[in-house]
Parts: structure tokens; C-alpha cells; sequence
């Protein structure tokens, strides 16, 4: 489970847990405040309770489809000193919950699993992307206090909740674009391509309470081929409305993963346009290093 904050300032916020059966849980919790820099969550929380829990860092849905909450107490490095940090942050829906069953593109799946080399293998690796996934927009508000100095803040935000198998060492690479327009739109594209599968490909753009879903997209390497993770993206898209998106974006800094030593993934924060409406979004750009030199 995961939720971003992006404000108008530059300021950013990025939280997730993810619970794993035959490897240790994952976390990333990251601040980022202009006037003071990026603060990280560089050891584990502690151990798994009730819910999303890890330690101090828990997530509370309070109002099913509606509203979160999350709270983290304990220390978070900021340029290798330690800082005592406490956030308690109310995640408010502004769109529905989008289920990624109906945004998955039924054709261009068929086209990639019929182009891919069938094997016993094939089809036990395959399981790998049989996932549930859940996304939706909104804003991410309250307080983030800084040794003892506290900051109300109020982020443009997504979340996301998903299960399933994830073996990051099958992932070749990934995008995952994201973000609430001014507009109170939501926006996302996904990208995923597997070491034995070519791209898989869903998103949606909301308006109220309608979901349109992707149709018409790019393939990965016509936008991220040279370099790998582009600064800037000039894209367009066409999802079950009719319409044609327009997307334009500038990444202004992004934050480094590594996970389990497999896999690479670079969280960008991005400000641009669709269609000309202003966007806060989230460009995550994922590559394993066994197929690329990064």
C-alpha cells in the first residue's frame, strides 16, 4: 500500500509498506521540504502488527473507499543527522477507487502473452502479473513535525493498494506516470515489461465519477530509450472517451530505490500538463541492471 503528496511549493511526500511472505517487508517513507531538504526513513520501523502496520509507521482506513490515515513517530535521517519526525496525514478521496481489472487493454495483452515463447516456464512466470491493483486521487493533509517544529501541509496525492506475486528480478522495466490534474482529474498510465514478456500496458483518466481507460499509448522505448529515464515527456493518448490526451511534463528531482538488490526504481516528481490543465504527478521510471547500464 502506497501514498504520494506533491505541493505546489516543491514539497513532496512518499510512504509505502508492503507486506512479503518469503522475503522481509519493504518500506520507503520520505519528507521533502524546500527550506530543509529530503528526509528519509533509512531503518526498518519495526515489526509487523494488525493492518498496515510496521512499528510507528501505520495506515488506518477510517472510511472505506474514502478516507486514510497515516501516522508515523521515530526518527528519519536528514543529511546523516537524526531527526525526531512525527506525521499524522488524512488521505481525502477526490475520485473513486479504480480497479485495474477493467484498465487492463484486453487486445494488446493477448498480443504480448501470443508473441512470447511458450514454456512450462513461460506460464508458471506468467502467474507473476496475474496481481489485484487499486489506485485513487485525492489530497493528503495535516501536520509533519520536525524536531519538535511543525508544518501543516497540504499535498496533491495518490494511493495505491495492490497484492499478489511481485518478483522483481522477473521485471525488465517499468513506467508508472500518475497524478492529479487542477481540475480534480486523476491521470495514470502503466507500463510493465517482464524478462519473458513484452509490454503490458493499462491506465485511466477519471471525470467525476466516470472512468475512462486507456486505449491508444506508446511503447516504452519510443519515450525512454536514450536516456532510459528522460527528464521531459511529450506524450499522447487515447482512452475509451474518444479523446485524445496530451501529456507534458518536467521532472524536477526524483528519489532513488533499490529493491532486494534486483531492481532499480527512480521516483520522480513532476510538474506539467494534460491538455493544458496543470498536473502534479509522479513519474516512476523502474529498470532491472542485468538489462540496462544505469
Amino acid at each position: 500500500s502506497y501514498f504520494n503528496g506533491i505541493s505546489d511549493d516543491g514539497s513532496y511526500f512518499f510512504v509505502r509498506q508492503s507486506f512479503r511472505t518469503t522475503r522481509g517487508n519493504e518500506y520507503w517513507l520520505e519528507v521533502y521540504f524546500p527550506e530543509m531538504g529530503l528526509l528519509r526513513l533509512k531503518e526498518h520501523p519495526g515489526e509487523e502488527g494488525e493492518g498496515f502496520q510496521m512499528g510507528n509507521l501505520q495506515f488506518n482506513n477510517t472510511d472505506p473507499g474514502s478516507q486514510w490515515k497515516v501516522n508515523y513517530q521515530g526518527e528519519m535521517d536528514l543529511n546523516g543527522i537524526s531527526k525526531k519526525v512525527k506525521i499524522d496525514l488524512n488521505f481525502i478521496a477526490e475520485t473513486p477507487v479504480i480497479d485495474f481489472h477493467n484498465a487492463m487493454i484486453l487486445d494488446s495483452t493477448a498480443r504480448a502473452i501470443s508473441k512470447a515463447k511458450w514454456s512450462k516456464s513461460f506460464f508458471e512466470k506468467l502467474k507473476d502479473s496475474k496481481k489485484h491493483h487499486f489506485e485513487q486521487g485525492g489530497r493528503l493533509k495535516g501536520l509533519i513535525e520536525v524536531d519538535g517544529q511543525s508544518k501543516s501541509v497540504d499535498f496533491s496525492s495518490m494511493r495505491d493498494h495492490s497484492w499478489g506475486i511481485r518478483k522483481w528480478a522477473g521485471w525488465k522495466r517499468h513506467v508508472w506516470i500518475c497524478g492529479m490534474m487542477e481540475n480534480k482529474q486523476c491521470f495514470n498510465v502503466s507500463m510493465v515489461q517482464y524478462d519473458y514478456m513484452g509490454q503490458l500496458t493499462a491506465g485511466f483518466i477519471t471525470d467525476g465519477n466516470q472512468v475512462h481507460y486507456l486505449r491508444e499509448f506508446p511503447e516504452i522505448e519510443d519515450f525512454a530509450f536514450n536516456p532510459i529515464f528522460p527528464e521531459k515527456l511529450d506524450l499522447k493518448f487515447k482512452y475509451s472517451d474518444g479523446k485524445e490526451y496530451h501529456l507534458i511534463t518536467e521532472r524536477k528531482t526524483f528519489v532513488p530505490y533499490n529493491m532486494d538488490n534486483e531492481y532499480r526504481i527512480n521516483e520522480g516528481v513532476s510538474f506539467g500538463t494534460v491538455n493544458g490543465v496543470p498536473i502534479k504527478l509522479v513519474t516512476e521510471f523502474g529498470f532491472n541492471p542485468l538489462h540496462y547500464d544505469i
